[in-house]
C-alpha cells in the first residue's frame, strides 16, 4: 500500500476535502478517537484551539493510504496498518481522525492526527518521515505479497505514466484520465523525430502545439485547456528548444485554439455522442452511489436496533436484587460480566463483517459497472466510425448445423431405476460415488428422479434415512451424511498413506541426483539459457528421498514436468524402474512426451492388475500425474495395491485445479498429512502479470486475477452469449491467418453444448477464409459430422492399436467417406506422427477447434479462448485461464456471466492459507 504524508495546518480545508464527496462516491468518517467534537470539522478546529498555545502553525499530520488497485484490504487491515504507523513516527495516544474514500471501485483511507503532545505543549517532530513511510509501504507490499511498484524496487525505475498533484488537477479539469494523457503526450515525443512531425502527432491526438507565455512548448486542446509539453512529457524546457529549436514561429496560444475548432469543431457528431454518453454514465452512476448509500445506511440502523436488542437482552440476564448481591459477593457477578462483555465484542466484530462484505460487494459492483458501460460505448462508437453494415458483419452470428446435431453419451448409472425402486438404499451407493458429504435434500433429489409417485417416494426416503449405510458427520448449520463405506475406504486410505510414508527403501545415492541437476541444467541453458529453480531442485530431492510415498503440489504451470524428467534419470541410473499414470489418456501421454516416463492410465493399471498382469513389479516406481483428479476410492485402491506390490508412490499435482469427479480430495489431504514439496514459481506463462494473475488463481482469488487480465483487455463482454461467441470465432480466426501453422491455439469452455456451438462456428468461420472445400458428413459417437481436408480433429476414447489417446488432437491430411488421414500434434518430443483410419469402424472423434475444459488441463498452448458460462467455478477459471503461454481471451456476456463463488466465504480455510500450511513443506 502506498503511504502519502505530510505535516500542514488549515484544518477547516482538510476536513472539507475529506467530506467532498463530489470527488469522491463515498466519504465516510470511521473514527474520532481523543476529540470532544462529534464531527470532522469540530474535531480538527479543537486541534487548531489547542494549537494555538504553542508556535506550531503546521499542527496537523495528514496520511493517505492506498492500496493496489486489485487488493482487498478490510477495515482492520486499515486500522492495523494506521497502529504501525503511528508507533513509528511517535504519534501512539495522539487524537486522531480515519475517514474512508471510495472512487472508481476502489477504496483508500486518510487518517489524520494532531501534532501537540498537550503534556507539554510542544509540537511531535517528524524527522525523516517519508524515508519511514517508504519503508513501512514496503514491507506491506511484500508481507500481503503485492506486486512492488517500478518505483518501490528501484527509484530510477517508476512508472513513466505517475503523475504529479498539480497535473492531476489539470487533467480532472480537462475530464481526462491523468496517466492516459502523460502516456499520451510522452508517446507523441518519442514518435516523433522533428518538430512538423511533433505536432502533427499532437494533432492527430485533438491537441495543437504552440509557444507558451515563457517561450515553452505547450499543447492546447480545444477547450483552450493549455499543457506544458515539457511537464507532461517529463523532459526539460531546454532539452525540447534543443530537440526542435526556438519555438518563436509557433502559432501563440490563441491562434493555435482558433486552428483547432477550424479543423476540429467541438460540436461535431463525436463529440456530441461523448457528452451525451457522459451524462448518461454520471446519472446512472449518481443512482448507484445514492442505491449503496441507502444500503450502507439501512445495514448501519438495523445493525444499531439489533445492538440496543441485544444489550437489554444482555442486562436482563445479570442477576438482580438479592441474587445480584450473593454473586457480587462470590465472584459470579464479575465472570457474569466478562462472559457477557465478550459476547458483546463478537456482536460487534460480527457487524463489521456484514458491513465489510457490503462494501466488497459495493466496490465489485461498481467496477462491474464502469465495465460494462465502456465495453457498451466502444461498441456504439465503433459502429458509428465505421457504419451499420461494417458493425452487423463484425457480429456475424453462428447457428449450429441442424444435420449435426449434438448427441450426449447415455448416462452410466450403476444401477437401473427398477433396481433402486425395490432397493432405494441402492441410491447411497450413487450418491456416494460422486460426492463425499451429501444432505438430506440430495437424497430427496436423487430419489424424486426415479420415483414418481409422492407416497412410494416418501416411504422410500424414509428407509434410505435409516439405512444402516448411512452415518451423519458434522458440518456446519446443515446436517450432512456420507456412507460408512466410505468412511472406511478414507481410513485405509490413510493408514496406507501414512505406513508408505513412513517406510524407506528407495534411496538414490547424492552423487546421481547432483549429476542429474547438473545434466538437466546444461540442458537448459543451451536451449533457454535458464536452469532449474531452486523449488526444483528441492522438490527433486524430495522425492529422490528413501521414502515410500512422495508429494509433490505444483501450480499450472510451474515446471512439474521437467522436475519429473530429472527424478527419472536419476532413479534410473540408481536402477529402478520407473512407471507413469493418470487419470486421463491425454494426461498419460503428456506425462510421458514431457518427462520420459513410459504411462498408462489409473483405469489400465488396475485392469492388467485384475487380469493377473502384473506391469509394476516390486521395487518399482509409480509416479500419478494430476493427482488432484483422483478421487478417494481409486487413489486407495492404487496405494494399497503398491504397497503389496512393495513399490513407491509419486503423488504429483495441483488440489486447487479440476476437483474429482469421484468422491473425495485425497490428494489435499494425503499432502497435508504426510508432507509435500511446492512448486509455486510460474513458468508458462511469458509475461510477469500473467504469471502474478495464474498464482492468484492458485490461491483462490479469482477476483483479482480476471482483474488483471480486464485491466489488460484481455475480457470481452458483448450482449449475449451468441455475440460472445461470433467475437471469440472472430478473434480466433484473425490468430489463425496471422499466425498460422506456427502456433498452437484452442477454444475453451465447460458445457458441452458451448463446446459443440464453438466448433461449428469455428469451423464455419474457417471455410469462409479459406474457401469451400469437399466435406463428408461422418457418423460419429457424438452425432454426425462434416469433415475435410484441414480441419481439427479431437479423439475422444484410447485405441493402442491407432496409436491415439481420449483427448488427442490433430489435423486432416485426407478424407473420404471411407477413410480419415490425420496428422497428430506435435508433443512434447516436437514429432508428429501420422495415422489413418476407417471412420465406419472407429467413430470416437468430434472437430478439434474446441474443447472441454476437463480435457485441457495439462495441456499447453500458445493461445487459448474462453467462453464463459454459470457453471464455472474458481477451479475450471483457474485450469481454463492458465493453459497459454502467450494470451488468453475470456469472453462473457450477461446470460453466461461467470458465478462469483462464494464458498471460500463459508470455508474455514482458504487455499492461500492451505498452500502456505506449513505441513506441505515436510520432507
Amino acid at each position: 500500500m502506498i503511504l502519502k504524508g505530510n505535516q500542514r495546518g488549515s484544518g477547516r480545508n482538510l476536513a472539507l476535502h475529506l467530506l467532498n464527496v463530489d470527488d469522491n462516491e463515498h466519504a465516510t468518517v470511521h473514527e474520532l478517537r481523543g476529540f470532544l467534537a462529534s464531527d470532522l470539522i469540530g474535531a480538527f478546529k479543537e486541534a487548531e484551539a489547542v494549537s494555538l498555545g504553542t508556535k506550531c502553525q503546521q499542527y496537523l499530520f495528514s496520511l493517505s493510504l492506498n492500496p493496489p488497485i486489485s487488493a482487498k484490504v478490510s477495515v482492520a487491515e486499515f486500522e492495523l496498518t494506521i497502529e504501525k504507523i503511528e508507533k513509528k513516527l511517535g504519534l501512539t495516544g495522539q487524537p486522531r481522525a480515519i475517514v474512508f474514500h471510495e472512487k472508481k471501485g476502489r477504496r483508500h483511507a486518510h487518517c489524520v492526527w494532531s501534532r501537540i503532545d498537550v503534556q507539554n505543549m510542544r509540537a511531535i517532530n517528524h524527522s525523516h518521515y517519508k524515508r519511514k513511510l517508504f519503508n513501512i509501504s514496503q514491507e506491506l507490499f511484500r508481507e500481503n505479497g503485492w506486486e512492488l511498484p517500478k518505483g518501490f524496487q528501484n527509484k530510477d525505475q517508476s512508472d513513466e505514466s505517475a503523475y504529479s498533484f498539480s497535473e492531476a488537477g489539470q487533467a480532472k479539469r480537462a475530464k481526462r484520465d491523468p496517466s492516459d494523457l502523460k502516456h499520451l503526450f510522452k508517446n507523441c515525443l518519442e514518435q516523433s523525430d522533428s518538430l512538423p512531425a511533433f505536432a502533427a502527432a499532437l494533432k492527430e491526438q485533438g491537441f495543437c502545439i504552440a509557444r507558451g507565455d515563457r517561450r515553452g512548448y505547450v499543447a492546447v486542446d480545444y477547450n483552450g485547456e493549455v499543457y506544458s509539453l515539457s511537464r507532461w512529457c517529463g523532459v526539460k524546457a531546454k532539452e525540447l528548444r534543443a530537440r526542435f529549436g526556438d519555438p518563436d514561429n509557433l502559432p501563440t496560444v490563441h491562434q493555435a485554439l482558433d486552428d483547432l475548432n477550424r479543423h476540429y469543431p467541438p460540436t461535431d457528431a463525436s463529440t456530441s455522442h461523448r457528452h451525451s454518453t457522459n451524462e448518461i454514465f454520471e446519472k446512472q452512476l449518481a443512482e448507484l452511489v445514492v442505491r449503496q448509500h441507502g444500503e450502507r445506511e439501512a445495514l448501519v440502523e438495523s445493525h444499531e436496533q439489533r445492538r440496543l436488542v441485544e444489550t437489554k437482552a444482555r442486562n436482563k440476564r445479570l442477576p438482580s436484587g438479592f441474587t445480584a448481591i450473593w454473586a457480587r459477593l462470590t465472584g459470579q457477578l464479575t465472570k457474569a460480566k466478562e462472559a457477557l462483555s465478550i459476547e458483546a465484542q463478537l456482536c460487534r466484530s460480527r457487524d463489521r463483517l456484514e458491513l465489510q462484505s457490503m462494501i466488497d460487494r459495493h466496490l465489485t459492483e461498481r467496477r462491474s459497472f464502469a465495465r460494462s458501460f465502456v465495453q457498451t460505448n466502444i461498441l456504439v462508437e465503433l459502429q458509428q466510425e465505421f457504419g451499420d453494415e461494417t458493425a452487423s458483419a463484425s457480429r456475424q452470428l453462428y447457428q449450429p448445423d441442424p444435420l449435426q446435431p449434438l448427441v450426449l453419451p447415455p448416462d452410466d448409472a450403476p444401477f437401473t431405476k427398477e433396481e433402486i425402486r425395490k432397493r432405494p438404499d441402492l441410491i447411497l451407493d450413487v450418491l456416494s460415488d460422486r460426492k463425499a458429504q451429501f444432505s438430506r435434500s440430495d437424497i430427496l433429489s436423487a430419489l424424486a428422479d426415479v420415483i414418481d409417485d409422492p407416497q412410494e417416494l416418501r416411504i422410500a426416503s424414509s428407509n434410505v434415512l435409516s439405512s444402516a449405510k448411512l452415518c451423519s458427520v458434522s458440518s456446519g448449520i446443515r446436517n450432512t451424511f456420507t456412507t460408512k463405506d466410505f468412511v472406511a475406504t478414507q481410513a485405509r486410505l490413510l493408514n496406507v498413506t501414512s505406513e508408505l510414508a513412513a517406510s524407506g527403501g528407495f534411496a538414490v545415492r547424492s552423487r546421481l541426483i547432483s549429476k542429474a541437476i547438473e545434466e538437466e541444467n546444461t540442458q537448459l541453458q543451451k536451449r533457454f539459457g535458464a536452469a532449474l529453480s531452486n523449488e526444483q531442485v528441492a522438490a527433486i530431492k524430495h522425492v529422490l528421498k528413501s521414502n515410500q510415498l512422495s508429494c509433490v503440489v505444483g501450480l499450472a504451470g510451474s515446471g512439474k514436468s521437467t522436475l519429473l524428467s530429472v527424478a527419472r534419470k536419476a532413479w534410473e541410473k540408481q536402477g529402478y524402474r520407473v512407471h507413469g499414470a493418470s487419470l486421463a489418456g491425454k494426461a498419460a501421454d503428456s506425462l510421458h512426451n514431457a518427462s520420459g516416463i513410459p504411462s498408462r492410465t489409473l483405469a489400465s493399471l488396475e485392469a492388467s492388475w485384475k487380469s493377473g498382469y502384473e506391469p509394476v513389479g516390486h521395487g518399482d516406481i509409480l509416479v500419478v500425474d494430476e493427482a488432484g483428479m483422483v478421487g478417494t476410492r481409486q487413489l486407495e485402491r492404487i496405494a494399497s495395491g503398491l504397497k503389496a506390490r512393495g513399490c513407491k508412490l509419486v503423488l504429483v499435482g495441483d488440489p486447487q485445479q479440476l476437483q474429482p469427479i469421484e468422491a473425495g480430495t485425497p490428494f489435499k489431504t494425503i499432502a497435508e498429512t504426510t508432507g509435500a514439496s511446492r512448486l509455486t514459481e510460474i513458468r508458462r506463462q511469458k509475461h510477469g502479470w500473467q504469471r502474478t494473475a495464474s498464482k492468484a488463481f492458485a490461491i483462490g482469488d479469482t477476483e483479482t486475477a480476471m482483474q488483471a487480465y480486464q485491466d489488460h483487455c484481455a475480457v470481452h463482454s458483448a450482449l449475449d452469449r451468441d455475440h460472445a461467441i461470433a467475437e471469440l470465432v472472430e478473434d480466433y480466426v484473425s490468430d489463425f491467418e496471422e499466425n498460422r501453422p506456427d502456433s498452437s491455439r484452442l477454444a475453451l469452455a465447460h458445457r458441452r453444448k458451448d463446446v459443440h456451438a464453438l466448433n461449428q462456428a469455428i469451423k464455419s468461420a474457417l471455410r469462409q477464409v479459406n474457401g469451400a472445400a469437399t466435406e463428408f458428413l461422418l457418423e460419429t459417437d457424438h452425432g454426425p459430422r462434416a469433415f475435410c481436408v484441414g480441419d481439427r480433429i479431437l479423439f475422444t476414447r484410447n485405441n493402442a492399436t491407432l496409436g491415439v489417446r481420449n483427448g488427442m488432437l490433430g489435423s486432416i491430411t485426407k478424407a473420404s467417406d471411407k477413410q480419415l488421414s490425420v496428422q497428430l500434434d506435435a508433443e512434447g518430443s516436437g514429432n508428429r506422427s501420422d495415422i489413418s483410419f476407417s471412420p465406419q469402424q472407429f467413430q470416437s472423434f468430434d472437430h478439434g477447434y474446441a474443447v472441454s475444459i476437463h480435457r485441457s488441463q495439462g495441456c499447453t498452448l500458445d493461445r487459448s479462448f474462453v467462453l464463459s458460462s454459470r457453471t464455472l467455478d474458481d477451479h475450471l477459471t483457474y485450469v481454463a485461464m492458465t493453459r497459454h503461454k502467450e494470451s488468453v481471451k475470456f469472453y462473457s456476456a450477461p446470460d453466461i456471466a461467470r458465478r462469483i463463488s462464494i464458498s471460500q466465504c463459508q470455508s474455514d480455510e482458504t487455499p492461500k492459507q492451505w498452500l502456505n500450511d506449513p505441513r506441505l513443506k515436510r520432507s
